[in-house]
């Protein structure tokens, strides 16, 4: 073992020049990887701070029905045992908002928000002019409401509204508040009130769309347990619950990606360092066979011989990755004097080497250093002491051990490469591609070599020694080809990935992006509406009405689901126990994919559906199965002859869990009516409208 180190010693101090390059390589593929993945990590921390703000806590527990004395005790026990949590509630509505003065017949739609005292546990509440926000102000009656609500109904801070059958005094105007997520659609101004006030409103009688939510504030290294344990106590009832970091938030999934993508291409940028490192090494190995036919004539085993370079270059790979820590610490330091004063969110994060990106940067760059490295050593093992006394060539030659090794760091990249991607399928892909083009830029320069060879004989002599360069024992042309190529592969591949990426993250408003959305336009109206919007002088540009209805789903026969009523589906139907907005069209929208089956082109006489595929995939739901809804009083069973894929977020038109084939049984939900109430009539279709300029 002595031996070994000394002899690692005594070759690093005599041949550290002919090394510099392989140190320097992993010092800028270990930099690459830290200071990349510590950047993301740092902004996610303020990200992660301000995720807290958008739904005002740690963890939030939802249902749109009243909480049971079950499911209170259930979450009382799973707080108390979570330990430290701080909670609070709320209530959230749609309601109508008018000025509490009867002579002035004017409303508007509002989303209202009962707030206790304790609200908000993160955040907090702007109002205009600077006014600090307490609960005292929505106590006794009181209010805050948006800007915009008192242009709407002509009235102003100081003055009573009424919402339901209580009145309120205006008390402030709300800029800003917490829980309130980004993108959301919103059916009209907040309006903020005490949330023991709410119940004069009497808003919360028997059909309400009330949510009611517990917002709860706890140490953050029980926040996952207890989302998951109440998903679980939960999951056959209308409760869900998530965290600020949950999977399900996009903001979440973003930075997921992105931390995952840019630790890929330090990774790369590592393993092209790698193929230097490995063409540094072979001909290093070439420059020591005398010296390596002199240890074996003394007596030194290959075995040793190759402990030695393998010590070496795992001490230059820790020194490079080291070296590569404190470049990234440099480039980081530089974050804040290139921000100067900005205001934005990246300036509020604390950019330094996180010890996670640290431990990983160092680790990758010794394991890279040793599998670029062992194939090139191994050659070691054919250089005979007899070379000494002749000049002979050293061959390279295969045998199983050359191949198992060369088997196992493939194995190991593929590993490295999917750590990394947090992906095993992209680990693969990333791989068998790199693998791939390395066969073809290997044969690539073989022919290029033979190619050129007639130019050997030129008269040229520049031209003629170029050539025969290409071809002399121990040139590094296929190793040159193959890091160029590389190099410019994954450029490019990169590259797009990159644009594919900012595409995601990036909030883009198309060309026909609508401007104005117009709701709950009654079947009665619908032709009206359309003569006002396709009249000249109302430049209302294109529009389109799309028909909506509200229906649930009372039954499924199918292959591996079937429920039989209202109280099967919502006992064991997952997801099809809530209400559903439902539509009917012959076409798909630009957001729609179909994933199984087939999507009808025309109206039918037979009821057929289309289902979203994850509550398809939840639900077990298959192309072939009859399930049952109720529409406004009336039963229809449908059968699935495809499921879609839906982009959400691209969601303007097509964001229908539910879309049936129009046609007779389509006619017949129009031609339907609900039963008569006291205070209002209500066709069964209502249109939802869209317009753009």
């Amino acid at each position: 073992m002595m031996f070994v180190l000394r002899m690692a010693v005594r070759e690093t101090r005599s041949s550290w020049r002919r090394l510099l390059f392989f140190f320097i390589c992993i010092a800028i593929g270990v930099a690459a990887i830290v200071a990349l993945r510590s950047v993301i990590q740092s902004v996610r921390g303020v990200f992660g701070a301000e995720a807290k703000s958008l739904i005002a806590a740690d963890v939030l527990i939802g249902t749109s029905r009243d909480w049971t004395a079950e499911a209170r005790q259930t979450i009382e026990r799973r707080l108390s045992d979570a330990g430290g949590a701080e909670r609070t509630e709320t209530i959230e509505t749609p309601t109508m908002v008018r000025p509490a003065d009867r002579s002035r017949p004017v409303a508007k739609m509002a989303e209202l928000r009962a707030v206790q005292k304790a609200f908000p546990l993160y955040g907090r509440v702007d109002l205009q002019g600077g006014q600090p926000y307490t609960h005292a102000l929505v106590e006794g009656h009181g209010a805050l409401v948006r800007p915009e609500l008192l242009t709407s109904i002509g009235v102003s801070v100081g003055d009573q509204i009424a919402i339901g059958q209580a009145t309120f005094t205006i008390r402030g105007l709300v800029t800003k508040e917490p829980g309130r997520g980004m993108g959301e659609f919103s059916l009209g101004p907040r309006v903020i009130i005490d949330y023991d006030d709410l119940s004069s409103t009497g808003l919360l009688g028997f059909g309400s769309r009330a949510r009611r939510m517990i917002l709860v504030k706890m140490p953050e290294e029980r926040v996952e347990s207890l989302v998951l344990t109440l998903r679980e106590d939960f999951k056959e009832e209308f409760i869900n619950t998530r965290s600020y970091r949950s999977t399900e938030d996009q903001v979440g999934r973003d930075f997921d990606r992105a931390e995952n993508y840019l630790s890929l291409v330090g990774l790369i940028i590592v393993i092209l360092g790698g193929i230097a490192v490995s063409s540094v090494t072979r001909v290093f190995i070439l420059q020591k066979i005398r010296s390596i036919a002199v240890l074996k004539c003394v007596g030194a085993r290959s075995g040793q011989i190759i402990a030695v370079y393998v010590l070496q270059v795992m001490t230059l790979g820790l020194a490079g990755s080291l070296l590569g820590v404190g470049m990234a610490q440099g480039a980081i330091a530089a974050i804040p004097l290139a921000l100067g004063s900005s205001t934005s969110i990246l300036a509020q994060a604390h950019y330094g080497v996180t010890w996670s990106a640290a431990v990983q940067g160092v680790g990758i760059g010794v394991l890279v250093s040793l599998l670029f490295s062992v194939v090139p050593l191994l050659q070691v093992r054919f250089i005979k002491p007899s070379l000494l006394l002749r000049d002979e060539a050293t061959r390279r030659r295969s045998d199983w051990t050359s191949i198992g090794v060369l088997v196992a760091v493939s194995l190991a990249l593929v590993t490295l490469t999917a750590w990394q991607a947090s992906s095993l399928k992209v680990g693969v892909v990333v791989c068998s591609g790199f693998a791939g083009l390395a066969v073809i830029l290997h044969f690539a320069g073989r022919g290029l070599i033979t190619l050129v060879a007639p130019l050997a004989s030129s008269r040229s002599f520049p031209l003629r020694h170029a050539v025969l360069h290409l071809s002399r024992p121990g040139n590094q042309t296929r190793v040159i080809l193959l890091a160029v190529g590389l190099g410019a592969f994954f450029i490019v591949g990169v590259r797009s990935l990159q644009a594919s990426l900012l595409s995601e993250f990036s909030i883009q408003v198309a060309a026909d992006a609508p401007d104005m959305f117009l709701l709950d336009i009654q079947r009665g109206q619908a032709d009206g509406m359309r003569a006002f919007l396709g009249g000249r002088p109302h430049g209302a540009g294109e529009f389109q009405l799309i028909p909506v209805l509200r229906a649930r789903v009372v039954g499924v026969s199918g292959r591996e689901t079937t429920l039989e009523g209202v109280d099967e589906v919502r006992q064991k139907g997952a997801s099809l126990g809530r209400e559903f907005t439902i539509t009917y069209r012959d076409h798909l929208e630009a957001n729609e994919r179909v994933v199984e089956g087939a999507f009808w082109s025309g109206p039918s006489p037979d009821a057929e559906v289309s289902i979203e595929r994850v509550i398809a995939e939840r639900s077990r739901i298959h192309v072939g199965d009859t399930m049952r809804f109720d529409i406004l009083g009336r039963s229809i069973s449908p059968r699935v002859t495809s499921i879609r894929d839906v982009e959400w977020r691209e969601a303007r038109n097509g964001g229908f869990v539910f879309v049936f084939r129009p046609g007779a049984s389509t006619i017949s939900w129009s031609d339907s009516r609900t039963s008569r109430s006291s205070t209002s009539t209500r066709c069964s279709r209502r249109f939802a409208t869209s317009c753009r300029r």
